[in-house]
């Protein structure tokens, strides 16, 4: 089963589908929104402005002569920005501030009010007339803005105009989730940064806002704000948002229509694009949601949107030579979406076919369906495109082979190094434990600090009684580290090296481990009840049982008490979602889940592989360039294969263990090293020997050592030499002459001929005096004869076999085409 895909945004929605997630459509729209919007007192006037801002309730009160002198400065400095923007175009102040480009960071607004010549002080004062002038929302900064701004002191401005008890609600929510007080301020920091942006209130923010500032997040960094899921889940705790699903799940979308995936890939034709669209709805029930799309990416981006990149106005199935030649040179090679360089497609040859099979389907289909009829044209892929496939799995196997060759001896130094770390870390924790807050303890030859997290400085009630553990390095101004979190990844880490190597399940087989799966068998003849392990349809689509061995039977059993001892003894229900067929599962018991933050969630295939790069970090392995040694999961399966194969397990077994449905797929797995093959076939001989009789092994005897001498001397013959094995009788009772084991001289042929034509005048004497039965062992040994003349006739003159045109078979006595004729007067 095809596991390659494409995800694009989707652009398009269908009425009778679940639409596309709301942050898919502020990912190309976040602009025009920008454009549009603006504060609700934005079209006051200048004066009308300044009387609001002291209506703010966090403005300085006027009962000491300090205050209002603070509170004058503070609307001084507002006034001087609003004049400064007033020399700007636009019918409004969020027009005049885009005009003016104060977006691009707070160092334009100070610039422009205060000059280059500017004084902490005079800073700081503007600063402050400009918070005055976004908490009253007289002006929307936008996201970049806000994150160059790192103004801590206005987020909680903001957070104290929160309605009355809001705020505690939010904290206690984010505490009754498991969040560390971490969490929560960045949470509330990005809530802060929103109202600010968008200009509404507390719950006037809704599921579309988070969407956005998780988009415009991505564009900007490449990946969503700090504190994006914290915010999600902190504004559902205070009701703004009304959904019973976290971001994530409120970001996944399940299966997408045909007519959806298609036109991802903005095909031009619209007959073209139609045809795709049927063909591909016809062939959707036969194959999974994974194989659909790498067809739909296939057929609708590889193929007919790179013909129409290159031949715009192409409206026909039928190809022109031109075309196609130019297409199969440009499918060679691919640009990689992430590091721009390009690379060999290994995978045109399938491309190829499966376009083939596109064409080859609607002329099978114009049979029955007459739509199919006009599309009928021939496929301008042959089958002779499909040559160098061979070559390639030949080749790609071989690359795979070397994967296993250079990874598997590096293998114990990866399981040894996982362990050390965890050992390493839990250690450390244990340590930081029995440690009281605020003091200095000692590990490892290193000096740490138990660390009291605070909030607004005042002890996080989190942190008493909370599995998180935060240390510090004496002497470090470094961040903080959350030891438990170190403690868990190491953990993880672990667990996933040792699960893989001991059962070679796939990446995604790792991840829909339950704890249902454990299961056990008595065996009929002894009553023995051996552990199992079930492995549910993935790939293959095939359920199988795995026996589990003592060392799995271990790793299971810690993950098992590891999540019953941090859940009240029990293992917590969650549902998984599978990125391949775009659907979330029912709630299992899953093994591998675990808790990074808050939220319990089963581990991505992303997840797996990222743990297995951090423990590959303290390794230090490297390959043979040089470069650091990588391992991917499915190394892991291979590794198994080949290990179980020469370990003596026979490759229909191993076939079996690993779901394969043919042979052939699992002897590409085998990377058999030739160190083994010279120790598997010594100790093939061992085992041999001993089951022979020791008599056989011992030093021959002075007799028994002349027996094997003259055997061989006894071997030359008239004619050629006896091939005889030693210790074998003559079962021809030395009639060589009828034996099939003697080996003809070549200088002996006249010999030869000599003896035939004896044989002819000896049975010609024998009828003449009536003797049959002599005359019928003469005729055995005259025919037997004649093939040894044959057989030496059709030799060259040194000895070796001639290459011989059979040529069409003639019935005749006479000896084939190219052998030396036999002449009757070498007889006479």
């Amino acid at each position: 089963m095809t596991r390659k895909g494409s995800r694009r945004a989707n652009s398009v929605r269908l009425a009778g589908t679940k639409p596309a997630p709301a942050q898919a459509l502020f990912i190309d729209h976040d602009l025009q929104a920008d454009e549009a919007r603006v504060g609700p007192h934005d079209r006051l006037t200048r004066a009308e402005v300044l009387a609001l801002l002291p209506a703010s309730p966090l403005w300085p009160p006027g009962e000491t002569k300090a205050s209002r002198d603070r509170a004058n400065k503070r609307l001084a400095n507002a006034a001087k920005i609003l004049d400064w923007l007033e020399k700007h175009p636009g019918h409004g102040w969020q027009e005049r501030w885009r005009a003016a480009g104060a977006d691009r960071g707070k160092e334009v607004v100070l610039t422009a009010v205060l000059g280059d010549h500017q004084t902490d002080g005079q800073r700081d004062g503007v600063i402050a007339g400009l918070n005055c002038l976004m908490l009253s929302r007289i002006v929307l900064p936008g996201y970049g803005f806000l994150r160059g701004y790192k103004a801590l002191l206005l987020f909680k401005q903001v957070q104290q105009m929160f309605p009355a008890g809001d705020l505690d609600t939010i904290r206690d929510h984010g505490a009754g989730l498991g969040m560390t007080p971490r969490h929560v301020d960045e949470g509330l920091r990005l809530i802060s940064s929103m109202i600010l942006h968008t200009g509404r209130d507390l719950h006037e923010l809704a599921a579309e806002d988070v969407f956005q500032v998780r988009a415009r997040g991505r564009r900007m960094q490449g990946e969503a704000f700090v504190g994006t899921h914290s915010a999600w889940e902190l504004l559902r705790g205070v009701g703004a948002i009304q959904s019973k699903d976290t971001l994530k799940d409120a970001l996944r979308h399940g299966q997408r229509p045909t007519t959806e995936l298609v036109d991802s890939y903005n095909i031009q034709s619209t007959e073209i694009r139609n045809v795709l669209v049927r063909y591909l709805d016809e062939r959707r029930p036969g194959v999974d949601y994974g194989t659909f799309r790498g067809l739909v990416r296939e057929l609708a981006g590889v193929f007919w949107a790179d013909i129409e990149a290159h031949h715009p106005g192409i409206n026909s199935l039928r190809l022109p030579d031109d075309v196609i030649d130019g297409w199969k040179q440009r499918i060679v090679t691919y640009v990689h979406a992430r590091s721009g360089e390009v690379k060999e497609r290994r995978s045109r040859i399938d491309v190829m076919m499966r376009v083939r099979g596109f064409y080859l389907d609607i002329q099978e289909w114009a049979h029955e369906d007459p739509f199919w009829a006009q599309w009928a044209v021939p496929s301008p892929i042959t089958r002779g495109d499909g040559a160098g496939n061979q070559k390639i799995y030949k080749q790609t196997t071989a690359r795979m082979h070397q994967r296993v060759r250079d990874r598997l001896p590096h293998l114990p130094v990866l399981v040894q190094t996982a362990e050390r770390v965890h050992r390493e870390a839990a250690d450390l924790l244990d340590a930081a434990r029995a440690t009281p807050f605020d003091e200095v303890f000692e590990h490892g030859g290193t000096s740490y600090v138990r660390e009291l997290l605070k909030v607004n400085q005042v002890p996080s009630r989190l942190d008493h009684g909370s599995p998180h553990v935060f240390i510090r390095t004496v002497g470090s101004t470094g961040r903080r580290i959350n030891q438990s979190l170190v403690e868990d990844d190491a953990f993880w880490s672990w667990a996933v090296i040792e699960t893989l190597r001991h059962t070679g399940v796939r990446a995604e087989e790792l991840t829909e481990l339950t704890h249902l799966a454990l299961v056990s068998y008595r065996l009929p003849e002894t009553g023995e009840v051996v552990p199992l392990l079930q492995i549910v349809p993935s790939k293959s689509n095939e359920e199988r049982l795995l026996l589990v061995s003592p060392e799995l039977a271990s790793v299971l059993a810690t993950i098992i008490k590891r999540l019953r001892d941090a859940n009240s003894g029990k293992i917590p229900l969650i549902a998984r979602y599978d990125s391949h067929e775009r659907v979330t599962g029912p709630m299992l018991p899953h093994l591998f889940q675990r808790r990074p933050y808050w939220q319990p969630q089963v581990m991505s295939e992303a997840a797996v592989k990222h743990r297995l790069d951090r423990t590959l970090e303290a390794t230090g392995l490297r390959d043979q360039a040089g470069q650091p040694l990588n391992y991917t999961p499915h190394d892991f399966r291979r590794m198994f294969a080949t290990e179980a194969v020469t370990g003596g397990l026979p490759v229909h077994i191993a076939a079996r263990i690993l779901g394969h449905k043919t042979l052939t797929t699992t002897q590409a797995y085998l990377a058999v090293f030739q160190d083994d093959l010279v120790r598997t076939y010594r100790g093939f001989l061992d085992r041999r020997r001993a089951d022979r009789p020791q008599d056989e092994y011992r030093e021959p005897t002075e007799r028994e050592w002349h027996d094997f001498q003259q055997h061989f001397e006894l071997r030359k013959v008239s004619l050629g030499t006896c091939g005889r094995p030693y210790g074998t009788p003559c079962q021809h009772e030395h009639a060589c002459i009828r034996c099939p084991v003697l080996q003809l001289d070549p200088e002996q042929r006249p010999r030869l001929i000599e003896i035939i034509r004896n044989l002819r005048e000896r049975i010609t004497e024998a009828r003449a005096n009536g003797w049959l039965g002599e005359v019928e062992g003469l005729q055995v040994s005259l025919n037997a004869a004649m093939v040894k003349l044959t057989n030496l006739s059709r030799a060259t003159t040194d000895g070796r076999p001639q290459l011989v045109d059979l040529g069409m078979p003639i019935f005749t006595d006479l000896p084939r085409q190219g052998s030396k004729p036999l002449d009757d007067r070498e007889f006479s």
